[in-house]
């Protein structure tokens, strides 16, 4: 399919998928040149970018981007290929297009655009445009619908199924908005019935939980012992979701797309609680196998705890994986 075609890719670090997608990218025949998005590393960067105080670190941006320009000159792409910008801008595409005429450019959004204002004004620049949020295609551009994926960590058919459920409801994730509070509010549910839970908190910076804990009261519902600073990695949190029964999914109150996390129970064949009622749109979605709950008064059925998963079909459940997804981007129209 991208045999022999030249990819310069270029996405955020997020938990190692970037190097999931270049990999697929590559199994597919492409020859792939990644760079991070974000050219920093330190929160204090990543919170001035984020807040739009470009200022600080304008001449970090320039010299990293730069350096892609110059390799493009010399290297004919056949794709670009951008996920939820933040620093790119119009002038970097415009150089890149510039030494590459017949590239295609292809846009992913895997953060709901209505929180990216730089993303938006970049959607004129690119061939092709996706968003994991089906909510996107009010904006009045052609932005095509396309959810997000498990990677191959997280197919059951690859894994051993006769593990021990040592958990009945698990979450693992980042702490942002109401999510502690709404986790723990889960988890004692099945507590005060008897049952066994797990709970990895994370947060990707130290300063920025303690400035949180200090001026909002966002982290009210947890302490600093709570949460880890290192995070887990993909094939730690798989065995975690494989013993457990449930695992829980809270996405951020200011998007509706599907978390990476409620596609990758899809994959696992994992039982799903999730806040998101947009769920209900997918053509997975059975509320024997995924309980949607209130975020103001989460409630777990006994029946829901209680019954087997039911499987999906094996052909719906691989329309989400990464190999699936990668090729429905690259596709020709």
């Amino acid at each position: 399919m991208l045999k022999d075609k030249k990819v310069l890719f270029i996405a955020p670090s997020f938990f190692g998928y970037e190097k999931d997608i270049a990999e697929e990218l590559a199994a597919l025949g492409a020859e792939v040149d990644y760079f991070d998005e974000r050219p920093f590393t330190s929160s204090i960067a990543k919170i001035l970018n984020r807040l739009n105080f470009k200022f600080f670190i304008k001449k970090n941006i320039k010299q990293h981007f730069n350096k892609i320009i110059n390799k493009s000159a010399s290297k004919k792409y056949d794709f670009i290929f951008v996920i939820s910008p933040e620093t790119i801008d119009k002038d970097f595409l415009n150089k890149i297009k510039s030494t590459n005429e017949n590239m295609m450019s292809i846009l992913y959004m895997w953060d709901s655009l209505r929180n990216k204002s730089n993303a938006k004004k970049l959607l004129p620049c690119f061939d092709k445009v996706y968003s994991f949020d089906s909510t996107d295609r009010n904006n009045g551009t052609d932005i095509k619908f396309l959810p997000l994926f498990y990677n191959n960590d997280f197919v059951f058919s690859n894994l051993d199924n006769a593990v021990d459920k040592l958990y009945s409801v698990s979450f693992i994730g980042t702490v942002h908005s109401d999510r502690v509070k709404l986790a723990k509010m889960v988890m004692k549910q099945f507590k005060d019935k008897g049952f066994d839970t797990y709970s990895f908190f994370y947060c990707p910076s130290r300063l920025l939980f303690i400035l949180k804990k200090i001026f909002t009261k966002e982290f009210d519902f947890i302490s600093y012992n709570e949460v880890s600073f290192n995070s887990m990695s993909k094939k730690q949190i798989r065995d975690v979701f494989l013993k457990s029964n449930a695992v829980i999914d809270i996405q951020h109150p200011d998007q509706t797309g599907l978390t990476m996390r409620s596609v990758e129970m899809l994959g696992l064949n994992r039982k799903l609680i999730t806040t998101n009622l947009d769920i209900k749109n997918y053509d997975f979605f059975n509320d024997n196998n995924i309980a949607i709950i209130d975020r103001n008064s989460p409630f777990i059925p006994n029946e829901f705890i209680t019954s087997n998963y039911m499987a999906p079909n094996k052909q719906l459940v691989y329309q989400y994986s990464l190999q699936n997804w990668v090729r429905f981007l690259f596709k020709k129209d």
